[in-house]
C-alpha cells in the first residue's frame, strides 16, 4: 500500500448530494461513479489503492473503505472511497465487506507491511496481517507479478536485485526519489511503492 492523501470531492458529486439529500451511493448514475473513480485514480497516481498495480477508469471500481452495509451514512463521502483494481479474489473484490483495520489512508500502511524483492509480503503488526489476509495480498499470482515488476524496476534503475542491500545510502535515497516521482501523465510506475518499501526497510534496519 501507499499512503493516499484524499483531496476535494468532484464538483459533480457535490452537486448531486446537494440536489439529492436522501439518496445513497447505489442511487448514483454511471457518469457520477466514473467521475469519482477518475478523481480517485488521479490522487492515487494511477495505482490500485491496495496492491499498487496500474489501473485506469475502465479496469477499476469505486471501493468503500468502510463498507456500504456497515456505514450507510458514509456511502457518498469521498473521503471513504478509493479506487481498487478489478482482479478477482483480491483487493476490493477479495475483502468484500470485511473491515480493514489498516487502510491506505493511514501513514502506517507504508511501514507495517514489509515487502521483499521475492514479491512476498508480511505484516509487522496484527492489523497489518489481518488486512493482508482480507485483501489477499499474499496470493501466488500477485506475488509473482510483484517480483516480475520489481525486477524490471531494478533494471530500470541500472541495478541488480541481489546488489541492492550493498548500495550506499546516498544511492538508495536517489532510487527513492526516482520511484516517488510521477511521470508527465502524473502516474507512478506499477508496484513502485513496493520497491520504495523494500528500500525503506533497508535504510532503517539496525
Amino acid at each position: 500500500m501507499r499512503k493516499i492523501d484524499k483531496g476535494k470531492e468532484p464538483g459533480s458529486l457535490t452537486s448531486f448530494k446537494r440536489s439529492n439529500r436522501t439518496l445513497a451511493y447505489r442511487d448514483l448514475p454511471p457518469q457520477e461513479r466514473q467521475s469519482i473513480r477518475s478523481s480517485c485514480i488521479s490522487e492515487q497516481y494511477g495505482l490500485c489503492a491496495y496492491c499498487c498495480q496500474s489501473i485506469t477508469v475502465d479496469n477499476a471500481h469505486n471501493e468503500h473503505l468502510e463498507a456500504q452495509d456497515s456505514a450507510p451514512n458514509r456511502t457518498l463521502e469521498f473521503s471513504n472511497i478509493v479506487a481498487s483494481c478489478q482482479r478477482p479474489q483480491q483487493c476490493g473484490h477479495g475483502r468484500k465487506t470485511r473491515q480493514l483495520p489498516l487502510t491506505p489512508l493511514m501513514a502506517e500502511c507504508e511501514t507495517e507491511l514489509k515487502f521483499y524483492l521475492s514479491g512476498l509480503v508480511e505484516g509487522q503488526t496484527e492489523r497489518a496481517r489481518v488486512s493482508i489476509e482480507a485483501l489477499n495480498l499474499g496470493n501466488r499470482g500477485l506475488v509473482g507479478a510483484r517480483k516480475q515488476m520489481l525486477d524490471l524496476l531494478m533494471f530500470n534503475l541500472s541495478n541488480q536485485p541481489a546488489e541492492l542491500q550493498f548500495e550506499e545510502e546516498e544511492t538508495l535515497a536517489m532510487f527513492l526519489d526516482d520511484l516517488k516521482t510521477p511521470d508527465p501523465a502524473q502516474r507512478l510506475q506499477p508496484f513502485s511503492p513496493v520497491l520504495v518499501n523494500v528500500i525503506h526497510h533497508l535504510l532503517t534496519q539496525p
